[in-house]
């Protein structure tokens, strides 16, 4: 299994890196998680083929994880892909991914080939191929902080288990406080893939210590970030070094 890095910034724009993205190739079948704004051309200077994709599984609706499905969508359109493609995002935003693409012109049930929209459950096992299933949890990193109520607006956000044969992936995506990096603990991790924004650093090393993951992967950096994790990662014991890695874009990571 190889995993690329397509975008490793956070919510901030920046001429670095592009908004977060990863990449699952398992065999025939290609898996992209979040879609954030710049994600066609992002894959572009990734040299990922748009059209090898088979499905795209989404963390939250925040437009750095969201707001390129449109655009990308569009791309595939444009180059009369043929084959489907499968969106998975949390059941409760079925309604609202829907809608967002309708507002974009995009119908899913009228092009060459089948957009499919899936909905998972927290907490229950999604097959996405014979080799790769995953499972979702709730964080805290959306709530309803403002006291808004729209109708059938939910406010979900969700870390994901990736299970390879018998590896386990673990990808927060963004969350809301040091919490939210437990929400797997009782699973060991090939590969533990953290955002970077919401936690501290202190966090992360209490983390590392506690539930030992074979790897760490820090991501969804800050440009004003950049020199603390660069000094932060300088200062770590060798054997630390080992086995953290602050990634960039174009990052790539083999799982045999």
């Amino acid at each position: 299994m190889k995993l690329k890095f397509i975008g490793t910034s956070s919510g901030q724009t920046t001429l670095t890196r592009n908004h977060s993205s990863l990449f699952f190739q398992l065999g025939s079948t290609n898996i992209l998680i979040d879609v954030g704004d710049g994600i066609s051309k992002a894959l572009l200077h990734q040299n990922v083929d748009h059209n090898l994709i088979d499905k795209i599984i989404i963390s939250h609706f925040h437009s750095d994880h969201l707001a390129g499905l449109p655009s990308l969508l569009t791309q595939m359109i444009i180059a009369k892909r043929r084959k489907a493609i499968e969106i998975y995002t949390h059941k409760s935003l079925l309604k609202t991914l829907i809608r967002f693409l309708e507002s974009s012109f995009l119908f899913i049930d009228k092009y060459d080939f089948e957009i499919k929209i899936t909905g998972f459950e927290n907490d229950k096992e999604i097959n996405l191929s014979d080799e790769l299933k995953f499972i979702s949890k709730q964080n805290s990193h959306i709530t309803n902080k403002r006291n808004v109520d729209i109708q059938d607006l939910e406010f979900m956000s969700v870390s994901f288990l990736f299970k390879v044969n018998d590896k386990n992936i673990i990808y927060t995506a963004d969350i809301g406080c040091n919490e939210d990096l437990y929400l797997f603990k009782n699973y060991n991790s090939e590969l533990y893939i953290t955002e970077s924004t919401h936690i501290t650093l202190n966090q992360i090393e209490q983390f590392e210590l506690v539930q030992n993951p074979k790897k760490i992967v820090l991501t969804h950096i800050n440009s004003s970030d950049e020199k603390l994790l660069s000094d932060w990662y300088q200062g770590l014991p060798f054997n630390k070094k080992q086995k953290i890695t602050i990634a960039e874009d174009g990052l790539e990571i083999n799982l045999i």
